[in-house]
């Protein structure tokens, strides 16, 4: 997949999840104010065979105005990690852990059709399908390695390898919205969490072993969980 079916899928999910909770912030233009969901604020739980498409609980009309404003913060947080890697390159840590900018004044947020959908008119839903892991473009990778890199510094050497030392780290640096964090669990003295990244199809595996964290980066479909992929290989 090209850099550019990963802008392309971007620009669909903030265009959407992020439109939905800027409108929520304007009370007064866009209806009323929220009583809030208990659904939308815990980590969504993958069930084996969805029979249509996963919600994006960003796009809740539920959460209440202190929800949708966690919600803004961490799409600016995955937009402004990802700005210096667009159409370019450039913009890759300088050391990278073992593993689309903010829209300007006067920029469109129609969401645009992404190459993987169902083509308009397809009402089919096929979970096998649409769950088969996703090449990532080359924003993608470079967004990775930049996450990456952001949860290293805070976690490398610190010790502790628990699921509570890990997730006051990840909150502490922007990564503390409940349903774009699946984990941390322990498993084995480790600390392993999923970190759901999309502005347009990224996630990150994480492991912390109380020394070093290690990532591995991978695609997912937006109508499916990144909890929800089966693996290549």
């Amino acid at each position: 997949m090209t850099s550019e079916r990963s802008t392309i899928g971007k620009t669909q999910r903030v265009g959407g999840a992020l439109a939905a909770a800027l409108c929520a912030l304007a009370l007064t233009a866009c209806g009323t104010e929220g009583a809030g969901s208990e659904a939308a604020a815990a980590t969504p739980t993958a069930s084996p065979t969805p029979t249509e498409a996963r919600p994006d609980p960003m796009d809740d009309p539920g959460l209440t105005v202190e929800e949708q404003r966690a919600a803004v913060a961490f799409m600016r947080l995955v937009t402004e990690v990802a700005a210096p890697c667009e159409g370019s390159s450039k913009g890759l840590p300088a050391e990278s852990p073992s593993m689309q900018p903010p829209p300007r004044p006067g920029d469109s947020v129609t969401p645009a059709p992404v190459e993987d959908l169902p083509p308009l008119g397809d009402t089919s839903w096929d979970f096998d399908r649409v769950r088969q892991e996703v090449e990532l473009g080359d924003t993608e990778k470079c967004a990775a390695l930049r996450h990456g890199s952001r949860i290293a510094k805070a976690l490398d050497g610190s010790g502790d390898p628990t699921a509570a030392h890990v997730e006051k780290a990840l909150a502490e640096i922007g990564y503390d919205l409940p349903y774009r964090l699946h984990g941390p669990e322990e498993a084995g003295g480790r600390v392993e969490f999923t970190l759901d990244l999309r502005g347009g199809e990224l996630c990150l595996d994480g492991t912390y072993d109380g020394t070093r964290t290690t990532f591995d980066p991978y695609g997912v479909h937006p109508a499916v969980y990144c909890t929800d992929v089966k693996r290549r290989g």
